[in-house]
């Protein structure tokens, strides 16, 4: 019974682990009018979520069939400081209605918005619990202005992105901005009311287009918030999820198999109840069993799941979550995997007493007449559970393998940079303390002076974009006229050699690329080849009035920007040459890095960085150091998730296979053990004895193999993102079968070893 508990406890750990992640994706998102709410503005091609410019929130205004409207900004990067404790933060500043078109109410206050000062959130209430036992009411530090904290938002709160606070938003000081970086919601009288709204917005869009039959034009609308939250994220959940309920039907398959093999063990004292009356003995002995199995699996695999939700958590890219909330099974998870676990234990105590009944009537009959008993085999029913569980389990494996492998190619591609001896540390130098791109690079020069002369430091430098991720995105000319979107960043002396890129032609941007001299920029190969660029001398083209060519003086590697390992055509420009504009923008955006190479750059990042930079500017915060070499793992970690979900299902599926084989061949071997002892009776070896119970287990598994990788097969053509290579497939495969059929050995070893003890005269005497 304790085998049968410990078999179901890990398929209900598997199922638990598997549906998590989904049920937080499928429950509603934490603002309570989402269901009309409707997300407008302009979006791309490839893009569904939509963005809007000032200029276009004006022109749409407030049409009658929208009860409330509110505006948002693009979460950016501040300075926090309150009292002892300076931290570098994510904010998003939002207007006045915003907050109450979703329906989200924080705490402590009543108009549900944020007016001049701050709502933060409730991990940051606790962290600043220090400064005051009660945080609403004091006066923090944002980007050095104060700002009064005026309540805490929900726990559960998420707006597509994790933010620790939000700010005040005045959308009417760039009313006439064309930068179309924000995002508008609005609260719709009915849910029914997208379309005209929607068209509405079109309408809105084509009256402030110079080409009212545009691009712009043609991608403005309207989209109900629901279908984009969590997007891209529900079909590989689903997946998982199926994972952990195929582990889970294997764990039910292996519970029949038990209690077929408990009924066989008491077989007689409950043949001898029959006899006296006790017609429903059986199936009251198996039920008993049952519940009793699934109280322990229950109670064992409730925490087991847990902590599979905790391994899993890591593994779930933030865009994936819908709520703030901690990941963690909820009721309806439990609910679910409790009745399919009832299911399971019914149907394994209907087959496994049927398979059983059979054998009981015959000993029945046969101890009411007292002619000698014949040992019957325990029939087709267990085959067809093994072939359906290693069908499953293969499946399963095949996955994991596919997973495994993806992520040894991936990590066995160099990421493009050295990694090694290298960190990276955020910080946002405010445009209120720094409004002049100037005064950005004065502070780089200091900084870099004093990091570059401590011993272990072999290079320093500033950036704007690390060597993974898709970047702060600007438009260039092509060389047939056309414009391209491509990762744009801007460095400052050292910045490409701290951050590890291989230069391949020319020079770097040095400290003689100042204000005054002439522009340059370094592009990398992709560059090169995507633009169709001479290379050194020749020119980089920014798309838009006034912006300024730039000479390429050097050309670096290319490195991986996503698991595809496609690589992206990037410029680089100097810190000191940077377009004030635009620099003014990507400030907004996103963070600075200060990247520091050497064998003492993590000592130095850690222990004399904060104080350099605390002399130089007290008012900005620093982030914990990053590794270049978690930064280079980054593109990986989709690959990562897969390893961690589905080879960690799939090794619990060929543990319990291995189980339920074990169980179904125990079984046959007891049950048909006076037809083998004939067999050595009349002559066969322990050898032979032994090779028939593995050829016929193996007649068994070999069946269910074929089975799970035509699965396999068939799934690859499912959007699971895991499809490969033919070659790589095949390969896949072959490692799955060979699993399995190590498992089918494994698993059949020890009941061919009994029926290859078996002592002939003392069975068929017995008998």
């Amino acid at each position: 019974m304790l085998l049968a508990a410990g078999t179901l406890s890990l398929g209900v750990a598997a199922a638990i682990g598997g549906v998590t992640p989904l049920d937080a994706v499928l429950q509603p998102p934490p603002w309570p009018n989402h269901e009309r709410v409707a997300i407008y503005g302009r979006r791309t091609p490839d893009d569904p979520m939509r963005a809007i410019s000032p200029q276009l929130y004006d022109a749409v205004g407030q049409p009658a069939m929208v009860l409330s409207r509110g505006i948002a900004s693009i979460p950016e990067t501040v300075n926090v400081v309150a009292g002892r404790h300076k931290e570098i933060l994510r904010a998003q500043r939002v207007d006045t209605g915003f907050l109450r078109t979703l329906g989200v109410v924080p705490s402590g206050i009543t108009d549900g918005g944020t007016g001049q000062g701050a709502l933060v959130s409730e991990s940051l209430r606790d962290r600043l619990a220090d400064i005051a036992p009660q945080v609403v009411g004091q006066t923090i530090v944002v980007d050095g202005s104060n700002v009064e904290v005026r309540g805490v938002l929900p726990a559960d709160y998420r707006f597509f992105s994790d933010v620790d606070l939000l700010l005040s938003l005045d959308p009417s000081n760039g009313s006439t901005a064309l930068a179309g970086n924000m995002t508008a919601v609005a609260l719709l009288s009915s849910a029914s009311d997208i379309g005209s709204f929607s068209a509405h917005v079109v309408r809105a869009a084509r009256t402030i287009s110079p080409d009212p039959h545009g691009e712009d034009v043609r991608w403005s609308g309207a989209t109900p918030i629901d279908d984009l939250v969590a997007d891209g994220a529900r079909v590989p959940l689903w997946g998982f999820a199926l994972s952990g309920v195929l582990v889970l039907t294997v764990a039910g398959m292996n519970v029949s198999q038990l209690i077929s093999t408990r009924m066989f063990g008491r077989i007689d004292g409950t043949a001898v109840k029959m006899v006296f009356g006790a017609r429903w003995e059986p199936w009251r002995s198996a039920g008993g069993d049952a519940l009793a199995v699934g109280v322990l699996a229950f109670a064992a695999g409730l925490p087991a799941g847990t902590a599979l939700v905790r391994l899993f958590k890591p593994h779930i890219p933030p865009a994936w979550l819908v709520s703030a909330a901690p990941l963690a099974p909820g009721w309806r998870v439990l609910l679910l995997v409790a009745a399919m676990t009832l299911v399971m234990l019914v149907l394994a105590t209907v087959v496994g007493t049927t398979r059983v009944m059979g054998r009981l009537r015959h000993r029945e009959r046969t101890m009411m007449s007292g002619a000698p008993a014949m040992r019957a085999a325990t029939g087709w029913t267990a085959s067809a559970l093994v072939l359906a569980q290693v069908a499953l389990a293969t499946l399963l494996v095949s996955y994991g393998m596919i997973a495994v492998s993806r992520a040894w190619l991936l990590a066995g591609t160099s990421p493009g940079f050295d990694s090694a001896d290298g960190v990276v540390v955020e910080l946002h130098p405010s445009m209120r303390a720094y409004p002049e791109s100037s005064g950005v690079v004065r502070l780089a020069d200091t900084i870099r002076s004093s990091v570059s002369a401590l011993p272990g430091v072999n290079a320093v430098g500033w950036s704007t974009d690390v060597p993974t991720g898709r970047g702060f995105r600007m438009p260039f000319l092509l060389s047939d006229g056309g414009i391209r979107f491509i990762p744009f960043a801007v460095v400052s002396p050292g910045g490409n050699e701290a951050m590890g890129l291989r230069l391949l032609a020319g020079r770097t941007i040095g400290d003689s690329d100042g204000s005054d001299a002439s522009r340059v920029a370094v592009v990398n190969e992709a560059y090169v080849r995507t633009f169709g660029s001479r290379g050194i001398g020749d020119v980089v083209r920014p798309a838009g009035r006034g912006a300024s060519d730039a000479r390429i003086v050097g050309i670096v590697g290319n490195t991986r920007r996503d698991a595809n390992d496609a690589a992206m055509p990037v410029v680089y420009v100097p810190l000191a040459q940077v377009d004030p504009h635009v620099f003014a923008l990507m400030r907004q955006l996103q963070p600075l890095f200060v990247a520091i190479r050497g064998p003492a750059a993590a000592v130095v990042a850690n222990d004399a960085l904060p104080s350099i930079v605390d002399g130089a500017a007290p008012s900005l915060a620093l982030s914990p150091p990053i590794p270049l070499e978690r930064i280079a793992d980054a593109p990986l970690a989709g690959a990562h998730r897969d390893v961690a979900l589905f080879a960690t299902l799939s090794g619990f599926a060929v543990s319990l296979t291995a189980a339920g084989q074990y169980a179904m061949h125990s079984v046959e071997v007891a049950a048909s053990r006076y037809a083998l002892s004939l067999r050595m009776a009349l002559g066969a070896t322990p050898g032979q004895l032994f090779a028939h119970v593995v050829r016929k287990a193996f007649r068994v598994a070999l069946g269910g193999i074929v089975l799970g990788l035509f699965g396999t097969c068939v799934m690859q053509h499912f959007s699971l993102g895991m499809a490969m290579p033919v070659g790589t497939a095949i390969g896949v495969s072959v490692a799955a079968a060979l699993v399995m059929v190590l498992g089918t050995l494994v698993a059949v070893a020890a009941p061919a070893s009994h029926a290859a003890a078996l002592e002939p005269w003392r069975v068929l005497r017995s008998d």
